[in-house]
C-alpha cells in the first residue's frame, strides 16, 4: 500500500519537478505579504511556513469563517482532519493522523479541552470568541505532554488589542449571524478598552439551534440554547511584568438523541431523546516576566482550572451527571544564549504538573469515580546557525502519571519524549527538513476502570465494558520528511507563491483501540442469549500509520488561491486490519477575489474526498462546494462587517469515515458593527 502512495503521486511529482527551473526564474524580493506565525509548533514565534512541520493557522475574521454554525466548523474544510458525528454541538470529534480525540490534544488559550465521556465530546467554545486556530500536525509531547500524537489543534480567543483600531481607548461591537441547517440565530455584544496600564474585554453572546437539515434531506432531532461569556484582562505593571487573567463560561441546554452522534435516536433503551445540560468554566492567572536587558529571562507562571459538567435527563430513564476538573500550574522560561557566537540559540524549558479527576453521580454510566495526576519537565533548543543556512532543534520531555480508582491498585508510568528537527535553506526559495519526533498518550480513566453497559440488545442481550486497570500507556515515533518553495513574481508583480509537502511514517506501539466481544448463542427455555458479551479497551502491540501532506498558497492583489491535499492510511501491523481512525485522500482549495476597490470578496471553497477503502467502514467518494460574499460598505468600512456563505451548496450527500452523514445546503448570514 505504501508504494501504491507513492505511485499514485509520481504524476504530481513529475509536475512539480518540471516546474522548478521556471519558477527559480521568478525573483526573489524583500516585498512579500504578511507573514502568518505560529506559536504551538514550537513554543516561540514563527513562521507557520519555515517551521519543520506542517501547520495550518486560520483566521476566524475571514470573510468564510464569520458565520461558523461551531468551533468544529472552522476545521471542516482542513484536508487530513475529519470531524465525526453530526452537527450538534455535543458529540463532534476529531481524527487527525490516525487519531481520534483521544490521540489529538484540543487547547483552549493553553487549557487542555476534552472529556472521556464516549460519544458526548465536543469543542464547548462558541465561534464567536475565536481569533484563530493553530493545527499542527504529527506529535507535539515535547512541549504539550499526553495525547499529543497525531497532533494539536490550539484555539485562541480574542483580546482588546484585536478590536480596539488605532487611536481608538474603547469601543462596542455588536455582532448577530444565522444559519438555515440548523434554523440558528445568534447575537452578541463586546466591550473593550485600554489605558496606559490596563486593557480588557468582556463578550457575551447567544445562540439558539433547530433542527438539523442532513445532506439526504432528513431531518435529525435539535433543540440547542447556547450562551457564552468570556472576560479577559492584562494589567502591565511595568514594562517588563504583566499578570493576565481570564475566564470563559459556556451554557449549552439542549434536546437531542442521548448518543448525540446518531441521525436519530436508535429506539433502544440506551438511546432516547434527551435533556442534557452542558456547563464548562475555564479560568486561569498568568504572570509574565521579560526584561529588556535580560536575554536569558522571558518566564511565564500560569495557573489554571477547567471544569466540565454534563447533565443528562433520558426521557423514561434517570438523571445520569458526569463533571469532570482539571486543574494545574505550569511554569516556563525562554533563554537567548550565544548570540554572538557561531550557534546562536534559545532554550525553552520549564516544568507543569496537572490533576484531572471525573466525578459520577445519579444513574450514570461508563464515566468511573477516577481521577489522574501527571508532573512533566521538558527542555527545547533551537539553534540557527549563524554562517551556515541550517536551525536545528532539539528536545526532551519526561511525564509521570498516577491514576487512582476504588477498588483498583493505583497505576503509575513514565515516559521520556525526545525530538530533533533540522531544516536547511539552500537557497531563498528552497527549504528541506526532517524530524524525529516520540510520544505518548496515558490511557484515559475510562478505558482503565469503565465496568458500566455499553449497549443492550435485549433480555440476555446486555454488552458490558470491561475494565482494563493495566492498560499500557500508547506510544509512536514519527519520522518527517519534507520541502518547500517559494517564489515572488511569478506571474504577476509582488504576487507570492508557497508550496509546501512532507511525508510522514509513524510506527505505534501499544495503540490503544476498542475490542468488542460478542458470541451469540441459544440456550433452551431461555432463548437467544449473548456469552462472552463485552467491551473493553485494549493494546494494539504494534500499528503503522503514514501518509503526505502538501499545500500551495498564491497571493496577489488580484486573487488568492490555496490548495491543500492529505492522504493518510493505517493498519494493525500484527494483523493487518485497517485502523478505523484514517481519513480518505481529500484535497480542499479556496479561492478569494477582491471586487475592486469596493471593500467586497467573493470566493469559493471545495472539497474533494477519494472513496475510502482502507477503513472497516468504507464510504464513497464526495466533492462539496461552498461559495462567499463579503461586503464592507465604504462609508463604513472599518465598523460594518457582513458576511454570506452558502454551505454544500449543491446539497451533495455525504458521509463521514466513520459512517455518519454529513450537513445539507446551509445559508449562514453574520453582521457585525462597532462603533
Amino acid at each position: 500500500m505504501e508504494s501504491c502512495s507513492m505511485l499514485r503521486l509520481s504524476s504530481l511529482s513529475i509536475a512539480i519537478l518540471c516546474s522548478l527551473p521556471v519558477m527559480a526564474n521568478a525573483q526573489t524580493t524583500s516585498s512579500k505579504p504578511t507573514e502568518t506565525m505560529t506559536v504551538t509548533a514550537t513554543g516561540n514565534d514563527r513562521n507557520a511556513f519555515e517551521a519543520p512541520m506542517m501547520v495550518t493557522v486560520v483566521d476566524a475574521n475571514a470573510p468564510e469563517n464569520l458565520a461558523a454554525n461551531s468551533a468544529a466548523d472552522l476545521l471542516r474544510t482542513i484536508p487530513g482532519i475529519t470531524i465525526t458525528g453530526t452537527s450538534r454541538s455535543n458529540g463532534q470529534d476529531i481524527n487527525m493522523r490516525g487519531y481520534d480525540k483521544r490521540g489529538v490534544l484540543t487547547l483552549v488559550d493553553g487549557i487542555r479541552q476534552g472529556t472521556d465521556t464516549g460519544h458526548l465530546n465536543g469543542i464547548f467554545l462558541d465561534p464567536a470568541l475565536i481569533k484563530r486556530v493553530e493545527v499542527v500536525r504529527g506529535p507535539g509531547a515535547q512541549l504539550h505532554g499526553s495525547g499529543a500524537l497525531g497532533g494539536v489543534i490550539s484555539f485562541e480567543t480574542v483580546d482588546a488589542k484585536d478590536l480596539l483600531r488605532p487611536g481608538e481607548q474603547g469601543g462596542v461591537r455588536l455582532f448577530t449571524s444565522g444559519a438555515t441547517l440548523d434554523h440558528s440565530q445568534s447575537m452578541g455584544l463586546s466591550t473593550f478598552g485600554r489605558t496606559e496600564s490596563f486593557d480588557g474585554l468582556f463578550s457575551a453572546n447567544f445562540r439558539d439551534k433547530g433542527n438539523l437539515r442532513l445532506s439526504n434531506g432528513e431531518t435529525a432531532p435539535n433543540d440547542e440554547n447556547i450562551g457564552s461569556m468570556l472576560a479577559k484582562g492584562t494589567w502591565n505593571i511595568d514594562e517588563s511584568q504583566s499578570l493576565g487573567a481570564n475566564l470563559r463560561y459556556y451554557n449549552n441546554d439542549a434536546r437531542e438523541p442521548k448518543n448525540p452522534q446518531n441521525f436519530l435516536p436508535n429506539g433502544t433503551a440506551t438511546d432516547v431523546m434527551t435533556d442534557r445540560t452542558t456547563e464548562n468554566k475555564d479560568a486561569q492567572l498568568v504572570y509574565k516576566i521579560n526584561p529588556a536587558d535580560m536575554d536569558w529571562l522571558n518566564a511565564s507562571t500560569r495557573i489554571y482550572y477547567s471544569e466540565t459538567q454534563i447533565n443528562s435527563d433520558p426521557t423514561g430513564g434517570k438523571s445520569e451527571d458526569r463533571k469532570q476538573t482539571t486543574n494545574g500550574i505550569k511554569i516556563d522560561n525562554r533563554s537567548r544564549l550565544l548570540q554572538e557566537t557561531f550557534i546562536p540559540s534559545q532554550l525553552t524549558y520549564g516544568a507543569e504538573t496537572y490533576k484531572q479527576k471525573q466525578t459520577p453521580s445519579g444513574a450514570t454510566t461508563s464515566y468511573p469515580d477516577a481521577e489522574i495526576r501527571f508532573a512533566s519537565g521538558w527542555l527545547q533548543d533551537e539553534i540557527t546557525l549563524r554562517d551556515l543556512p541550517v536551525s536545528l532543534i532539539g528536545a526532551i520531555r519526561y511525564d509521570d502519571y498516577k491514576a487512582e480508582s476504588s477498588g483498583y491498585n493505583n497505576i503509575t508510568a513514565d515516559k521520556w519524549s525526545p525530538k530533533v528537527a533540522m531544516s536547511i535553506f539552500p537557497t531563498e526559495w528552497l527549504s528541506l527538513f526532517a524530524s524525529y519526533a516520540e510520544a505518548f498518550r496515558a490511557p484515559t480513566m475510562g478505558e482503565m476502570y469503565n465496568d458500566s453497559l455499553h449497549f443492550s440488545m435485549g433480555p440476555n442481550m446486555n454488552n458490558y465494558w470491561k475494565p482494563n486497570p493495566n492498560l499500557k500507556p500508547e506510544t509512536n515515533a514519527t519520522q518527517e520528511v519534507g520541502f518547500g518553495l517559494r517564489f515572488d513574481n511569478v506571474l504577476l508583480a509582488d504576487d507570492d507563491l508557497k508550496f509546501k509537502a512532507s511525508y510522514f511514517g509513524t510506527k505505534a506501539d501499544d495503540y490503544i483501540s476498542t475490542e468488542v466481544n460478542m458470541k451469540m448463542g441459544y440456550r433452551p427455555r431461555v432463548g437467544m442469549i449473548c456469552s462472552p458479551c463485552e467491551t473493553t479497551s485494549v493494546n494494539i502491540p504494534h500499528a503503522k500509520i503514514w501518509g503526505w501532506d502538501m499545500m500551495m498558497d498564491y497571493q496577489s492583489r488580484f486573487f488568492d488561491l490555496s490548495v491543500a491535499y492529505n492522504r493518510t492510511s493505517g493498519k494493525n501491523d500484527d494483523t493487518g486490519e485497517w485502523l478505523s481512525t484514517v481519513n480518505p485522500d481529500t484535497v480542499s482549495t479556496r479561492l478569494n477575489v477582491p471586487v475592486g476597490s469596493t471593500n467586497a470578496a467573493v470566493g469559493w471553497m471545495g472539497v474533494f474526498a477519494n472513496r475510502i477503502n482502507d477503513t472497516p467502514t468504507p464510504q464513497s467518494g464526495y466533492a462539496t462546494h461552498d461559495f462567499y460574499i463579503s461586503y464592507k460598505p465604504e462609508i463604513l468600512s472599518d465598523r460594518l462587517t457582513t458576511s454570506v456563505v452558502i454551505g454544500n451548496a449543491f446539497d451533495k450527500e455525504y458521509y463521514a469515515p466513520n459512517g455518519a452523514l454529513q450537513d445539507g445546503r446551509n445559508l449562514k448570514l453574520f453582521a457585525s458593527y462597532q462603533f
